[in-house]
């Protein structure tokens, strides 16, 4: 009996410790949510898949994908790309509250009807902030990358949110808490103007940028028009009845695209390093109008990717596309 009671006693700081600790076990060394326009050009359909092949081989953990877009068909595009990669269980989210929706992509009503999806429509997403907040809260401390391909509209939302069912703290400090780094395609560096930051929703870009204390990783426009995929090659690659084939066939009948997006998922690769380079750190400044500028500043934590001198953007866009399949 003694020795019993000594065992208790011995078990009960083992016991306090794993009932009072709420973080899920890591399961990847990188968490990510990726927030993305699917709908308004081909890239993001590319990006995706890069992203999903990365969870399924232990790169990542993709923790949910938020679509940014008023396109009533993206979000469900979305959910059939997942299935497609047998990964149905990624949440997707959309900002259900936004009128009008409007289809006006070349692809997201075709992928929806075509390919089973565990979305049947755009009302069956999760709410955009209650899903960026639920993915915030129970993830690690500095754990999270957000990836955003798109207009920062969601983003924005995220940052402006109030205590919910998920987490007391507002939105502003559940990502100070639990974000490590946010790695933008947005802008054209060091100066320009780029539509991700201003043709949609301008001010949500600034707004993220006067509120975002960690760092930042921008992929400007400038990298993507180097590096062109989904040609002829990526056609013979890919099975016709494949999601990722009906897209390109259906946006541009495989005539290539710049890889604006498929850069910035490549971030997240041990070969990023081989391709590229980044400047020091600063500030990235966005205007009203959506028109940024670079500041040379001590103090500042953004940084922007140059594509190393001498790489071949051939072999960039043969890597990007060795990702998609």
């Amino acid at each position: 009996m003694f020795q019993m009671l000594l065992l208790i006693l011995t078990l009960i700081p083992f016991l306090k410790n794993q009932a009072f600790n709420p973080d899920p076990p890591v399961k990847a060394h990188q968490r990510v949510i990726l927030d993305t326009d699917l709908s308004t050009d081909v890239d993001d359909v590319g990006a995706l898949a890069i992203l999903l092949n990365l969870h399924k081989i232990g790169a990542v953990d993709l923790l949910g994908i938020i679509v940014t877009s008023n396109d009533p068909y993206s979000a469900v595009c979305a959910s059939s790309i997942d299935c497609y990669y047998g990964l149905p269980q990624i949440p997707v989210g959309f900002i259900r509250s936004q009128r009008p929706l409007f289809n006006n992509s070349r692809y997201t009503k075709c992928i929806a009807s075509e390919f089973p999806s565990k979305l049947h429509s755009w009302s069956e997403a999760k709410e955009s902030t209650s899903l960026y907040r639920r993915l915030l809260a129970t993830s690690p401390d500095e754990s999270v990358i957000i990836i955003t391909i798109g207009p920062l509209s969601s983003l924005q939302k995220l940052l402006q949110s109030s205590s919910d069912q998920n987490s007391t703290l507002n939105g502003t400090a559940l990502f100070n808490k639990k974000v490590k780094e946010w790695i933008c395609m947005g802008g054209e560096f060091p100066n320009g103007k780029e539509s991700n930051f201003y043709r949609h929703d301008p001010q949500s870009t600034v707004y993220c940028m006067k509120q975002w204390e960690k760092k930042v990783i921008f992929c400007g426009w400038e990298l993507g028009t180097k590096v062109i995929t989904g040609g002829i090659g990526l056609k013979y690659k890919l099975n016709p009845k494949h999601p990722i084939y009906r897209a390109y066939e259906l946006y541009n009948h495989f005539e290539g695209r710049p890889s604006w997006d498929q850069i910035a998922i490549l971030q997240l690769t041990d070969r990023a390093a081989n391709f590229f380079s980044y400047s020091e750190n600063g500030r990235c400044q966005v205007t009203s109008d959506g028109c940024n500028t670079w500041l040379n500043v001590i103090c500042g934590n953004h940084r922007y990717v140059n594509i190393r001198p001498g790489t071949d953007s051939k072999e960039v866009a043969s890597y990007i596309e060795s990702l998609i399949f």
